[in-house]
């Protein structure tokens, strides 16, 4: 697929706007959140029934073992002689043997099909993130730091897919467990069944008032964690800035500070959600005491009355039995407070997730958008009075007004922060401009797709931006159809050839991260070379030689003259020697159009970019 490399976004309101970011993200409703988590299993209702119906098995398997251990002590052993039968506690124990398996082995299954289903969820999620994130336009990267962005798609997915592993498998037994272990107790005993009972309301009173402290905390966390790898990645990546500028101890300094903040929120979220676990188990170890007392006395007493109401007297196997479901009555309840801090992990992460595949590009397409067709575009371009701010009140370029026509070379120039970017941006539609219109051969840019707009152009950038792989893959990724002949022809018309033939597997050889391996200026050749070989009737050269060596940045030069032949050409340039050929030359000032006209005349009003000229070549 043919079309442009991105902008740097040059001039957008970057790190001010992405601190904002966690400020606008309000934590949505639990319930909608667990919702729409488990709307995903939608497609997967074959293993939700097999792990629906091994549950049940576990659950009859572990529900049978009290019985028969219960029916063991009365039966096969007569306490008034302390003898025993062995031979009916054989077979009980053998029984016991193939239930304690079967339940291991139901269990496993569970355990495989959610393991299964939460991996393929969680590539689900990645492959939705990752094509979110690339349909957004500019302005989301403005305000999402790329380390927040990162955390969310790895930490945020992992602990997504972990805590939706375990809460998924743990709903299932704690429904089926606890309807089953009281329909047991029922039989068993009413009267302790009652007194069981009575813990549901603390257990569920307990985890509502720590939850709601817990899950703002592990919100916290998560967002601290995302801006701490946002600001490692900025350090490595600009490892050298740092170095050079000597500041190691101010991105220390702020690391550690995001990370005391991370720290806080951890301890704390740790603190609430650790206080369930023990509160469960001292109510558990409660429960259990009040069971074994109450049924010592109904075991013993004949004719115990409450209220004027018989109580039933029960045996001592009986005891054993309920005792035994007593505390399968409080496991699962215990297990989900166990797999609390992951399940309010997973919600915080789930809601950063959903903000992201929730969030919709403010560029879109009309539904009756036109799309162009490269061998139909000449490139005949039109600014009317375009105003245009980041931020609302702000307006960055004022009242622009200017046409460039096919075969024509425009140079933008100005001082830092004039808009000469900006214009670039809104040209190729990164953004939309707030007054006034841009057209194409006519056509106002919003009625026309922003795919096939941006098809239609070619962009070099004043950082060149190369991937991981080999040469062929970063000339040709505007073009993956390219043959190696056409590759060639583009880096000899770009003047990369004779370089890339030095290097050592030419052509297959791989370029490190960033372009590591070769020179800024190389890196600009491949650049180049890519523009070249999409053949688009519109490019964008942006400061395309103002980070290289004079020598090459003559190659460089020539092969831009070659790539402007029958083009509509735009040169942002800080060296006004680049551009003293241009058709047209657009002075920027503050956000307006100071000056217009070709260099000669330009110099001859001794005007803005009389001044900017003389700043550059004339010496007091």
């Amino acid at each position: 697929m043919r079309g442009p490399m991105m902008a740097d976004g040059s001039g957008a309101p970057g790190s001010r706007m992405r601190d904002m970011t966690a400020k606008h993200e309000r934590p949505q409703e639990t319930s909608k959140t667990i919702a729409r988590i488990f709307s995903y299993w939608k497609e997967h209702w074959t293993w939700l029934v097999i792990m629906l119906v091994s549950s049940l098995c576990e659950v009859f398997c572990t529900l049978m073992a009290p019985i028969l251990i219960g029916k063991a002590i009365d039966n096969c052993i007569d306490l008034s002689t302390l003898t025993v039968d062995f031979t009916k506690l054989n077979v009980i124990v053998i029984m016991l043997l193939m239930l304690y398996i079967s339940s291991s082995w139901f269990s496993w299954v569970q355990q495989y099909g959610m393991t299964n289903v939460s991996l393929k969820i969680a590539k689900k999620l990645r492959t939705q993130m990752m094509d979110k994130m690339l349909e957004q336009d500019i302005h989301f990267y403005d305000v999402h730091k790329r380390g927040d962005l990162m955390s969310r798609f790895t930490n945020d997915v992992e602990l997504m897919k972990s805590g939706l592993g375990d809460s998924f498998i743990q709903l299932f037994n704690t429904i089926f467990t606890l309807a089953g272990t009281v329909v047991a107790m029922v039989a068993l005993s009413p009267t302790l069944t009652v007194v069981c009972c009575l813990s549901i309301p603390v257990v569920f009173m307990m985890t509502n008032i720590i939850s709601k402290q817990t899950r703002k905390f592990f919100s916290s966390q998560q967002v601290s964690l995302g801006q701490l790898n946002g600001l490692v990645e900025e350090s490595v990546s600009g490892i050298k800035m740092v170095r050079s500028f000597g500041i190691e101890q101010q991105q220390i300094d702020k690391f550690n500070a995001i990370n005391e903040e991370l720290r806080k929120s951890g301890v704390k979220a740790q603190i609430y959600s650790g206080l369930l676990m023990p509160l469960m188990r001292v109510l558990e170890n409660i429960i259990y005491i009040i069971v074994a007392v109450l049924g010592g006395i109904m075991a013993t007493s004949s004719d115990l009355t409450v209220f004027g109401i018989g109580i039933a007297t029960i045996t001592v196997g009986t005891i054993q039995s309920f005792l035994l479901y007593t505390k399968q009555f409080l496991r699962p309840i215990n297990q989900v407070a166990s797999q609390f801090n992951a399940v309010q992990s997973a919600i915080a992460g789930a809601e950063r997730i959903f903000t992201i595949l929730d969030t919709k590009p403010t560029i879109t397409n009309k539904p009756d958008a036109i799309t162009l067709k490269e061998e139909t575009v000449k490139g005949d371009i039109v600014f009317d009075h375009v105003s245009f701010g980041y931020e609302p009140g702000k307006l960055i370029l004022k009242d622009i007004s200017f046409t460039a026509k096919q075969d024509e070379v425009i140079a933008i120039v100005g001082t830092t922060g004039a808009g000469k970017t900006t214009i670039i941006n809104l040209l190729t539609r990164f953004y939309d401009i707030n007054s006034g219109s841009i057209k194409v051969d006519g056509i106002d840019i919003r009625d026309i797709t922003k795919e096939s707009l941006r098809d239609q152009m070619g962009i070099v950038l004043q950082v060149p931006f190369l991937f991981s792989d080999t040469v062929n893959y970063n000339v040709s990724y505007g073009w993956p159809a390219a043959t190696q002949e056409e590759i060639i022809n583009a880096s000899k018309a770009a003047n990369a050839h004779n370089f890339i033939e030095r290097l050592p597997q030419g052509y297959n050889s791989e370029i490190l991260r960033g372009g590591e391996n070769i020179s800024n200026g190389q890196k600009q050749l491949l650049t180049i070379a890519r523009a070249i070989l999409v053949e688009t009737p519109i490019l964008v050269f942006d400061e395309a030689t103002s980070n290289i060596d004079t020598r090459t940045e003559i190659l460089i030069q020539k092969a831009i003259n070659n790539l402007t032949k029958g083009r509509t050409s735009f040169v942002i340039a800080h060296r006004l020697s680049t551009i003293k050929n241009a058709d047209k030359i657009l002075v920027m000032h503050e956000g307006r159009i100071a000056e217009q006209g070709k260099h000669e005349e330009l110099l001859a009003k001794k005007g803005r970019y009389y001044e900017i000229y003389n700043s550059q070549f004339v010496v007091d």
